[in-house]
């Protein structure tokens, strides 16, 4: 893959903030958009426990999540597109250093609640009822409408980070 592509995918996995999980419970499809940090080559991202996006992913059921930079030219659509699962983060020294990167990410965070943010392990549970959750990619396309042939190629997010 040449460097241009490989740093126009790291930039989109660091700097978008939104990504969208698509799930399917009994043939009804939900799509739901979540801020995301990217860490490890996997997506964390925050949420209920009851909202209709977790609830279908329990069972581990394989899921889809797209990543896209937003453009008003369409040969500058540019993104990644996935399946895979959603898993509960429980353990302590993943959390801390997801939530170090997210308040980083989402300045804002900080900016409204203060410093303590990071260091209330319990912040995000208490304030705004959400647990850890991680999205575990599976198979990763990369989809690039500025290429003439190959606007969508199968990628390892190893070889891009």
């Amino acid at each position: 893959m040449e460097k241009e592509i490989k740093d126009k995918a790291r930039s989109l996995i660091h700097d978008t903030r939104v990504m969208t999980l698509a799930v399917s419970d009994k043939d009804i499809p939900w799509s739901s958009p979540v801020y995301f940090v990217f860490h490890d080559n996997l997506f964390y991202f925050f949420s209920n426990e009851n909202s209709r996006h977790i609830s279908c992913v329990k069972g581990e059921k394989i899921v889809s999540a797209s990543v896209f930079h937003d453009s008003d030219q369409m040969e500058l659509i540019f993104g990644i597109q996935m399946s895979g699962r959603v898993k509960k983060i429980s353990k302590n020294s993943v959390y801390l250093m997801v939530v170090r990167k997210y308040v980083t990410k989402f300045s804002f965070l900080k900016q409204i609640f203060g410093p303590g943010i990071v260091e209330n392990k319990n912040f995000f549970l208490e304030k705004f009822k959400t647990h850890l959750f991680c999205f575990y990619p599976d198979i990763i396309f990369l989809s690039d409408n500025s290429k003439t042939t190959e606007q969508r190629l199968k990628i390892n997010l190893n070889k891009i980070t």
